[in-house]
């Protein structure tokens, strides 16, 4: 032990190394939920806190020598526990890499150190006239690369993708100390894509440092709508003609009310405000074809300011989790009746049940007994395993970690084996975050 702050204090300086019980305490754990108790997680040997490239590169060259695991780590707001140090081993902190390196406005893209928050991202690019469009739920503290990590989904993915498609370029450390960094452009047909062996990896082949990102205008117009409808199948039949029309929505939700009396839908378009006015309209009347009623404009601009407190209120309830099952767009109504049946029968607290910014995402957020965790536990193994047995994902956004790598052959078959061989060339010595995705 003492030997491993030495050597990690030579490199990044004694008081960027953490040992003491109550700092390893602290990175033991993320925002997993089975982590009912302060006491319960993985406690890792150390905690190191580079700032640059060339320290993540000296400190992934000792852990390879000497075979010491590496977990990677940004503010630790992941709910699947995928910054969690499961085999223990030093913890590596990037929230040290804070810098935006450079905005080049002409061609749209910034470059940032991977610790950069997304807050602090967008507030910089808003003060110059442009958007980042990523914005999940852990937006005020959320790293780029722990989005970059998890490929993460955010509430303007419909009009600006998720966090994979705003990568451009990356520069990454290899498990065996190299430092590979791609080409600058968007678009090369020169070999393998490799920016996307990272996108989603959770840290198990290597250690992002920089990105560079796309970026968007700061959109002149913003618009909201919710509506009412009787039924979930009536409104989300009607959403999937918006997207027929060839309407580009910014976000969506389609979620019952709190009294499942009736099904909402919310709407945000935004860009060139004709643009909007004319989506709007065309919106309007087929959510009023198909029988919806709108409701009043500022009950959308509210839920869209208090998008981000969803989690925070969630806990008030209960220990907080987020499902994140996605299902082809064919099976999602027979998904939603199976939902629904598995809420009456799991004693959990449903803090929002419906589909997210994109068609086939069909999960729920909700609130259990803490005290009951391990059944909770057999209980989101039904849910998942449906998702599945219906030719879905276990995650469209939050990511592996610790809840489902045991499941990961049963949603990739032999894709898994591709995978596995994948990591055996890159990480010989299984140093980055091990066992993680099943691998």
């Amino acid at each position: 032990m003492e030997d491993i702050v030495k050597l990690l204090a030579g490199i990044v300086g004694r008081d960027n190394v953490l040992h003491e019980p109550y700092d390893l305490i602290a990175y033991s754990r993320d925002r997993y939920p089975i982590f009912t108790h302060p006491r319960q997680g993985v406690k890792p040997l150390a905690v190191a806190r580079p700032a640059t490239t060339d320290e993540v590169r000296e400190i992934i060259t000792l852990a390879n020598k000497y075979r010491i695991p590496l977990t990677p780590r940004g503010s630790g707001t992941n709910y699947a526990g995928s910054a969690v140090p499961a085999k223990g081993g030093v913890v590596l902190d990037l929230t040290r890499m804070n810098k935006i390196l450079s905005i080049n406005e002409d061609a749209m893209n910034v470059k940032v150190q991977a610790g950069v928050i997304l807050q602090n991202l967008e507030e910089t690019l808003n003060s110059k006239g442009f958007t980042f469009g990523h914005d999940p739920g852990s937006f005020p503290t959320a790293t780029v690369g722990g989005c970059i990590s998890t490929r993460s989904l955010g509430w303007r993915a419909g009009k600006y993708g998720d966090m994979g498609d705003l990568v451009l370029s990356l520069k990454v450390v290899l498990p065996t100390g190299v430092v590979v960094e791609t080409r600058e452009v968007s678009k090369s047909s020169t070999g393998f894509d490799v920016n996307s062996l990272f996108i989603g990896a959770e840290g198990t082949l290597g250690v992002i440092t920089e990105a560079l990102l796309r970026i968007h205008p700061l959109p002149e117009e913003r618009a909201f709508l919710i509506y009412s409808f009787n039924s979930f199948e009536q409104a989300y039949k009607s959403l999937l003609k918006v997207l027929r029309k060839g309407l580009t929505f910014t976000s969506s939700i389609v979620e019952d009310s709190e009294d499942e009396q009736e099904t909402m839908v919310f709407l945000c378009y935004e860009g060139v405000k004709e643009i909007v006015n004319v989506q709007v309209k065309h919106t309007t009347s087929i959510f009023e074809a198909e029988g919806g009623t709108r409701l009043d404009d500022k009950v959308a601009e509210e839920y869209w300011m208090n998008r981000h407190d969803m989690f925070s209120q969630m806990n008030k309830e209960g220990v907080a989790d987020s499902i994140d099952t996605a299902v082809p767009v064919s099976k999602v109504l027979e998904f939603y009746k199976f939902l629904k049946e598995w809420v009456k029968r799991s004693n959990v607290k449903p803090m929002g049940l419906g589909s997210w910014v994109l068609p086939e995402n069909l999960g729920i957020d909700l609130a259990f007994d803490g005290t009951k965790a391990e059944a909770y536990v057999a209980a989101r193994e039904e849910l998942v395993n449906k998702a599945l047995e219906l030719g879905g994902t276990v995650s469209y956004c939050v990511g592996v970690g610790l809840r489902f790598p045991h499941l990961m052959r049963k949603e990739h078959g032999s894709a898994l084996d591709v995978m596995k061989m994948i990591k055996r060339v890159m990480d010989p010595n299984n140093i980055m975050n091990p066992g993680g995705l099943g691998l």
